[in-house]
């Protein structure tokens, strides 16, 4: 996370992380629907509502405070990189396609998985921020709301985003699994008299 310098900075990295987390949800979304397996669809869709969710309290945290600068997707992408440029590349390559193979999910999880660790790092830090501490007052003053509620707020998000990395490995266990299977349960074939195997024609 680049240092927030004041109370502008800490809101245009909420308005960019509001607009991340529901372009996620929309990714996890889609990548649900264009995906066969019913486990599969449910975990991405848990995502999807996750994220959906941790939009709608980021945008209501910032619009508690005041008024972002940011307003193009540009100044996001600058403030959050690689996170951003991944979402908006996944989004365009799931776009062109009507249903993803199983053989090609594991990849797009894998990428996935990085988003969501990268996620989690990106609140904790905001948690450790003296910044948060100065922007608890509008919200105090407006709604009763001190900094250790918002400090909570952001902790279950922290969780959230962990959940998904697990949700996300087990969908990467679902497809290797039967790979495994298939090696492990492969029935061993001894042979003691391969001289029996010829038998006189006629």
């Amino acid at each position: 996370m680049a240092k927030l310098k004041g109370k502008e900075d800490f809101l245009d990295f909420l308005y960019c992380s509001s607009i991340l987390e529901d372009r996620t949800s929309v990714l996890y979304t889609s990548l649900a629907e264009k995906t066969r397996l019913p486990l599969v669809k449910a975990l991405l869709l848990h995502i999807a509502y996750d994220s959906g969710k941790h939009s709608a309290i980021l945008e209501g945290i910032a619009k508690s405070i005041g008024v972002w600068k940011t307003k193009t997707d540009k100044d996001c992408e600058r403030r959050f990189g690689e996170s951003w440029r991944t979402i908006r590349d996944l989004s365009e390559d799931l776009a062109q396609r009507k249903r993803i193979p199983n053989e090609d999910l594991p990849s797009f999880v894998k990428k996935l998985e990085r988003l969501e660790s990268t996620s989690g790092e990106e609140y904790h830090m905001l948690v450790q921020l003296k910044t948060l501490q100065f922007m608890t007052k509008e919200i105090r003053e407006l709604y009763n709301v001190d900094l250790e509620d918002l400090k909570d707020i952001f902790e279950e998000m922290i969780k959230d985003e962990e959940r998904h990395t697990e949700l996300l490995a087990t969908i990467i266990k679902i497809f290797t699994l039967p790979e495994q299977k298939s090696t492990e349960n492969a029935p061993v074939v001894r042979y003691q008299n391969p001289d029996s195997w010829v038998s006189p024609l006629g």
